[in-house]
């Protein structure tokens, strides 16, 4: 049980001769009653009658508290009505209100409580008053500083398996009973009725010795509705004071909530922002190091291929069979052959023969007849173009050897 925020709540019954209060705190099981006063009214200072109940029970401006007893011109009633919303149950209750009361102040109050469902219908606890008897309380309390948050007509808490009601102080000279009004003398009261209600009572709530039950019966009516789990969806159909007799707790509350609302979605942006941010770094440091690594891997494939390719010239160098072409005697007998007018610009040496490049100002060289002596080689290709300059021919001429008998046949030619 904890009424905005706090733990505790006064109820505060006023009649025309007596101010009754008492506190409430949550215990472990049940609601307790941890503090209770009364005071007879002095009509000289009603004020200084609630000022010193409240401050008897401790009530201080923290602790809601809540107001019960009988307006003048007041008239309560149980009524079965249709299971409906809290606005569309007040109006249905307005168009049963003539036929509960003689004549309809033409400004009233009006509240309601459901109180059980018979069949298809909910029987409905309904009271309805003078809006001008509100002052018999707001004089009161404006006098001692001090406002409600909210009126409670006692009889609202009513269950169908209550024992029968009977107050002098709230409806002198009548009981409720059967979900009607009889009259009723206080002194025919069976010592029954208020021993059903102690024993209720003791169940509800943790109450001290000594207490007496009857006395503060419509305090603990109120505060048995107070302290139900029901009570915030039947909250409702009670309000029935003014904006000036309720304290600003509520509203502050409300405040307090918004604010704390907007704190907490900030709270929750700056740790959404704050993950973004930190999963943003961490993508942008796997990007650069995604980038930097495909560099390196671009770098260490380049020079793999370079090493390919170096490997494969070695490989090619290593595999030429040395001693297989008498290259000095080649030359000696290549150099003597040649005009004095051509010269050798490139030699090179492989597996399948010799290539050489040859320059010569000779623009009709015949190569074929100048190497014709050579019988171990033949021309296997021979490419003559000229120069750029114009000033002779540059030869492409690709030497391989001879076999046996083609070099037999040159040698009887020569």
């Amino acid at each position: 049980m904890s009424l905005w925020g706090s733990d505790q709540f006064a109820v505060v019954m006023f009649s025309p001769t007596h101010i009754r209060g008492a506190v409430f705190s949550r215990g472990k099981s049940v609601p307790a009653l941890t503090a209770f006063a009364e005071e007879r009214v002095d009509s000289s200072d009603a004020s200084g009658c609630w000022k010193t109940v409240l401050n008897r029970i401790g009530c201080g401006k923290s602790v809601p508290m809540y107001i019960c007893g009988s307006f003048r011109g007041g008239i309560f009633f149980q009524t079965l009505s249709a299971d409906l919303p809290a606005d569309e149950q007040r109006g249905a209750l307005e168009l049963e209100l003539p036929r509960h009361l003689i004549s309809i102040p033409d400004d009233h109050r009006l509240q309601f409580v459901p109180c059980g469902g018979e069949g298809e219908k909910v029987r409905v606890n309904a009271y309805v008053f003078p809006a001008a008897s509100i002052g018999s309380v707001a004089d009161p309390l404006s006098g001692c500083g001090r406002k409600t948050d909210g009126f409670i007509y006692p009889l609202m808490a009513l269950q169908a398996d209550d024992p029968p009601f009977f107050n002098a102080e709230i409806e002198p000279g009548f009981c409720f009973s059967g979900g009607q009004w009889h009259p009723f003398a206080g002194e025919a009261v069976p010592p029954a009725v208020p021993e059903a209600w102690g024993r209720l009572f003791s169940g509800v709530f943790s109450l001290p010795e000594g207490f007496e039950t009857v006395s503060f019966l419509p305090v603990l009516l109120t505060a048995r509705l107070i302290s139900s789990r029901d009570y915030p969806s039947l909250r409702a159909g009670l309000p029935v004071l003014p904006d000036e007799l309720r304290p600003r707790r509520i509203r502050r509350q409300l405040q307090v909530t918004v604010v704390l609302a907007v704190l907490l979605v900030v709270m929750l942006a700056w740790s959404a922002s704050g993950s973004w941010l930190a999963n943003r770094r961490e993508y942008n440091d796997l990007k650069s190091q995604i980038k930097s690594l495909t560099a390196e891997t671009a770098r260490i494939q380049a020079v793999l291929r370079r090493q390919s390719r170096t490997q494969k010239d070695r490989s090619k160098i290593v595999g030429i069979k040395s001693g297989e072409y008498n290259v000095l005697a080649f030359l000696a007998a290549f150099s003597s052959l040649l005009p004095e007018n051509v010269s050798v610009s490139n030699f090179r040496l492989s597996e399948t023969g010799i290539d050489i490049v040859l320059a010569s100002e000779t623009e009709n060289l015949d190569l074929a007849r100048v190497l014709k002596p050579m019988s171990d080689w033949k021309i296997s290709q021979l490419q003559q173009r000229q120069n750029r300059s114009g000033n002779g021919n540059m030869v492409t001429l690709k030497l391989v050897p001879a076999s046996s008998g083609e070099a037999l046949k040159k040698g009887r030619r020569r």
